[in-house]
Order: C-alpha cells, then structure tokens, then sequence
C-alpha cells in the first residue's frame, strides 16, 4: 500500500477518490430544494408536482404573493416533504432574498467566505441547511440565499443622472452644493444615507451638468462608450486594443482619469479587427434570429480581410450559475471494497484521469469568474444504477450533463432527457438510436478522413500523387481515388502464403524524380507498412518523398520499433488526428501545482472539452445555441466544430492535420 503511494499519479488519484467519496457520502441536512419558475407556472402548479400545500411555499417565500403570477425564471424555496418540519415552522431571514442557489463547498471554503461571497449572512446560510457547529465540509451541497449587494450602484437614466464618488473629507452639503441641488434631493436620490454617513469611496446619484446641448455625435469615426464600475484607461485599452495615448488625444477631458457614468469616444481608425469581427458577428446573430427555421439562404455577413479570431473568455457572461451533472463510472465501490490491489486499480482507472481535467477545468473558469458548479454521480457502469440515479435526482435542472460512458447508459440518460431538451455530452458513441439533444465530443475516423482528403487536395498542385495499398485495400484505394478527382496513380501489394507484400520495383516505378512524390499509404498490417516504409526510405536519396496517412494509427509512437520511426522522420510523415498528443506548457503548470503530476492525454481530453461546452455555453443563453452558433474553437490540445442535424444532435468534426519532423517532434500543419 505505501509503496502504491510512492508514485505521484496514484497519490493524486487517491485525493481525488478521496473527495468523489466526500461528495458523495456527505450527508445533507437542508430542508429545502430549489426550483426555478417556468413560463406561465402557477404556485399551484408547483405545489402539485412536490406534494406540498401552496401556503408551505408562501412560509417560507415571504416575497411570494398567492395572487399575483410567479415571474419566470425566479428560484423559489420547496420544504421537503420528508424533512424534518414542524407543522408551523418557518424560516426568518434577515430579509427577502432575490434568489436562491445551490453552492458546492470547495477546499479552504468557510461560512465567512460564502456570506461575503454572495452578500448573504452566517445565520441565514446555517437556518437553510440545518448547519451543526457552524461545520461545513468539503463537497457539500449548501442552499445559498442571494441578496442584492449593497455596494452595487443602482440603475439609473443614464441622460439625466450619473455617479459621483464621495472625496476625503467631503460632506453631504458640499456635494449637493457642487451639483446644484439641496441636501433634501441628494437624500431623496440616495435613501441610504438618510440615516448613515457617507464614506470616502461611495457612489451617489447625482444630476449630470447640463451646460448646454450636448453636440451631435460624430458615429463614422467614433464609438461611444459610457464608462463602467471599476473601469480604467488600462482596461479601455485591452478591451478596444488601442494605446491609452490614442484615446487621451480624443478625450481632453481625460486628465484626471475616467469617472463613472462619463461618454468617452473611442476612434474607429484605431479599433482592432477582432472588435470589428464581434460587431459583425452581432450583426449576423440579429440576423439569424428573424430568418425563418426551415430557412438555408444564408444572409449573414462575411469578412474577408478580417479574421474571424475572438476571444471567448472576454465575452462570457459572469451573472448566471451554470450547473453541470457529471455521471460517469468510477466504480468507487468496487476501487474501495478491496485495498490490496488498489495501486493497480489506480493506475488503470482513466475515469479518475478524465474527471482530473474535468475538475481543473471547472476550477480554471471560476478563477475568471464564471460561477459553475456541478455533482457527481457514480454510474458504476451500470444501467440499474444509472436508471436509479434518474429516478431519484431531476436531471433537466442542470444546464447540461457530462457522460455517461457506456452504451446502454447514454440511450438511457438522452431518452429521459430528450424530452426536457438537456444536452447530454459524450466523449463518443457507437450506438444506432438517435437523440436530438446528445452532443458527441470526439470526432470519428470518417472527418480526420475527410480533413486529410482536402488537405491533400490542396497541397496537390505540382506534385506527383501515388496511392500504396495492401490487397485488403483495394475498394478503399478506388473510391479514394474517385474522391480526390485528380490524376493518381494506385500501386497495390500482393496477397502471400504467410502475409502480405509489395513489389519495391513497382514502389520505384511510380515515382517521379522532378517532382515532390505525395505517398498516400492504406493498410491496417503493420509488417506491410513496415516494408513500404523501408523501400520509401531506401528511395529517399534520390526522391523527394512526403507520406500520408487517411486516419491516426499512431505509428510515430511505437515505444517497440525505433528503426519505423525513423523511417517517419525523413519520410516528412503527415496524418489526421483528433488531438495533438503534447500537453501545452500552461495546462502543464495548472495541474502540476493542483495534482503534483503532469496530465495524460484523457486527462487533457477532460479538461479541453469541458472547458469548451462551458465556454460556449456561457456566450449563449443555453449550451444548444452556443454549439450552433460557435464555429471552429481550438483549445489546448483538441479542436471543436460542431455539426448539427435536429434530430441526432450534434457532432463534434473537428481535427488536426499533424507533421513529424526528423527529431520526432510534432507540429500541428491545420
């Protein structure tokens, strides 16, 4: 057992398992569940589907009117019908929340964390979930109740009014005397200071100076832009990608510094391409949505000198919860049943590799401000378990689900799910049935076959096209000769007694000494490929000769054959591949410094595709309209594009064109 835990891989497995159980087994004490109002729900309606009487809900909604239509959207408290309630009992907050969410304890979380993180107070946090001791624990689910923050500045018009910030040392009477108003009406525009001192720092309402009409503004050369909370000439910079000194020379006004509620104009001249992309793509979005579903003209915008590049991470809307469901099979039962072999349970367990990136993942977009959090349910593999999970938690609450693995257990999860449109997201799929709301995340070898045909298509002018196949690859040598549409010639291996072969003189025969040779090779045998690539590596002094493969047979990385891995390298070796096989130095760094080891490559699979369906999700109002209208995406190691039918979901198509170089290194060439 200790010597298991020499090795860093299976100790950071171990505190993974070890969280997954704290999660699961921690109990919950709450009294309540959450639910969000539908469209057009009544709180009888609501009332009917948990079993509880309408007043319950009103006790403990004190913001609930019995007379007046729920606002779609809102979260509303449910008493549990099995809790432990005494008739009559009732939940006294400090004050009427304006939500409520479900908030999983992370590590080095306290009450005093959570209360400052979501403006709420300890005592209300402890009365919702029945908290003992003021204890709370890694992984446990907490029902959080959301105030608004009273450091937020209020909604105000903007043409009328604006925000000031209280100076050192100054009063309310200088204030309203600056701005031209009694104290009674700065009072009357803030309330809150009515009965408390302003502090250096707070903002106020207060009229905007009207000196004269405000001049016509200049919108072919500029953009307007009324600054926000926090905002600085820093930011403006990053965020138009222009210099500070660009937008001073526009602005005069500028010598102090931005003020809050101020118009500044920002020169068009100056505006970075991916600003004018997102315009466009704003353009495109207003477009799409008043185009009739069944229709296929498109009408949007194209750039054709501007590059459609635009960082996702800057656009991401940070005020929403996203809460993802991940089912996969740990099998924590059967790794924690019988410790002897737990080492070698752990080093095979690439559940625990995948869920690895998962996490880090999700934790990397909380560090940008996303507000994600998600649970995890243990399918162990199994349909009866998966089918119980269904039974016992209501999955459509979640904005999607990642997983399940196997066969049976997908159908299952998409079937109950389709039919409240939740997409479920899947590293692969090999079933017949189709699910209009299953989203496969790993492309097939038909699109790696089919990036490599056009790439080879392009590259093909001045070249000399070949085609070496073995006897078991003929049909697919004629219809790719077919599909490329331009002049090849196919040499075709011969079936012997004990294998197969290939004649060199036939190899040689094809190719041509004036020009770069193209080598396309078609054969699952690897002593076949082993001997073409011998006779193409003999051929190499005296022939300019690049091979390629149609699919990702991973014959660079045979540990066994040094001597074909060599031929590879001088052979200038292309192929397709659903991702590139090197971990990129800054996902290197974040898991080292988290799991104290470098990730493989399923658990950098975990992390690029839950980082992507998260990122899309939160440029969208649902993670449905964020694959459709979220082209080609490239994360650390893998590329998403997504193809959609209605009723079989959607595909993840993209690749990598990959190049070996003569020191083995790989470079992504598309």
């Amino acid at each position: 057992m200790l010597n298991c835990f020499k090795h860093t891989s299976n100790l950071y497995k171990t505190g993974i398992i070890i969280f997954l159980l704290m999660t699961f087994f921690t109990t919950s004490a709450q009294n309540f569940i959450i639910h969000t109002v539908a469209e057009g729900e009544k709180l009888s309606d609501i009332a009917k589907i948990y079993q509880v009487a309408p007043s319950d809900i009103l006790k403990y909604n004190a913001g609930l009117d019995a007379g007046k239509p729920l606002k779609a959207g809102k979260s509303i408290l449910i008493p549990k019908t099995e809790a432990a309630l005494q008739p009559g009992d009732s939940i006294k907050l400090a004050q009427n929340p304006i939500d409520y969410k479900y908030h999983t304890v992370d590590e080095n979380e306290t009450l005093f964390s959570l209360s400052k993180q979501y403006h709420s107070k300890i005592e209300d946090i402890v009365k919702l979930n029945n908290v003992e001791g003021y204890d709370i624990k890694l992984g446990q689910i907490l029902i959080i109740p959301i105030f608004p923050d009273a450091n937020a500045p209020k909604a105000i018009d903007t043409l009328k009014y604006t925000y000031y910030e209280v100076q050192p040392h100054e009063g309310e009477w200088r204030i309203a005397y600056n701005h031209g108003i009694t104290m009674d009406e700065l009072e009357r525009l803030n309330p809150e200071i009515k009965n408390e001192t302003i502090k250096p720092g707070q903002k106020l309402i207060v009229p905007k100076f009207i000196t004269s009409e405000e001049p016509k503004r200049d919108l072919a050369h500029f953009i307007y832009h009324e600054v926000k909370p926090k905002e600085t000439l820093y930011s403006l910079h990053k965020k138009y990608n222009i210099s500070i000194e660009d937008i001073k020379a526009v602005n005069p006004d500028l010598v102090d510094g931005l003020k809050y509620g101020q118009t500044i104009k920002i020169p068009k001249d100056k505006l970075s391409e991916e600003l004018l992309a997102n315009e466009v793509q704003d353009f495109n979005e207003k477009i799409d949505s008043f185009k009739p579903k069944d229709s296929m003209v498109d009408t949007r915008l194209t750039l054709n000198k501007i590059p459609q590049s635009i960082n996702l991470l800057d656009s991401m809307r940070l005020d929403k919860t996203y809460r993802i469901a991940i089912m996969l099979p740990f099998k924590l039962k059967s790794i924690t049943d019988n410790n002897s072999d737990l080492c070698q349970k752990l080093m095979r367990h690439r559940i625990l590799d995948y869920y690895s990136g998962i996490k880090l993942a999700i934790d990397s977009l909380r560090q940008l401000g996303l507000n994600v959090q998600y649970d995890v349910f243990d399918t162990q593999a199994s349909p009866y378990v998966t089918g119980k999970i269904l039974e016992t938690t209501d999955l459509s609450d979640y904005d999607f689900v990642i997983g399940p693995v196997k066969k049976d257990n997908i159908e299952k999860v998409a079937h109950i799910l389709e039919y409240d449109n939740t997409p479920v997201a899947v590293h692969n799929y090999k079933g017949n049935q189709v699910f209009r709301n299953l989203v496969v995340t790993t492309s097939n070898n038909t699109d790696l076959q089919n990036h490599m045909l056009q790439y080879i298509k392009e590259q093909s002018a001045g070249k000399k096209l070949s085609i070496i196949y073995d006897p078991t690859q003929k049909a697919e040598a004629d219809s790719l000769a077919v599909k490329l549409g331009i002049p090849v010639t196919k040499i075709g291996g011969k079936e012997m007694k004990k294998g197969l072969s290939i004649n060199a003189d036939n190899i040689k025969k094809a190719l041509d000494r004036n020009k770069e040779n193209a080598v396309i090779l078609l054969s699952k045998d690897d002593s076949f490929i082993f001997t073409v690539l011998s006779t193409l590596n003999s051929l190499k002094k005296n022939y300019y000769i690049s091979l390629y493969t149609l699919e990702d047979k991973k014959l660079y990385e045979d540990d066994k054959n040094d001597r074909m891995n060599e031929f590879l390298a001088n052979l200038n070796y292309h192929f397709p591949a659903k991702m590139i096989r090197k971990v990129a130095p800054e996902l290197a760094e974040k898991f080292k410094k988290q799991y104290n080891t470098l990730p493989d490559f399923t658990a950098i699979n975990g992390f690029d595709t839950t980082f992507d369906l998260l990122v899309r999700a939160a440029n969208a109002d649902n993670l449905f309209e964020g694959l459709q209208k979220i082209g080609r995406t490239t994360q650390t190691s893998k590329v998403y594009l997504y193809q959609h039918t209605p009723d079989t979901g959607f595909k993840n198509q993209g690749s990598i064109i990959l190049e070996i170089d003569k020191d083995l290194n790989l470079h992504k060439i598309e």
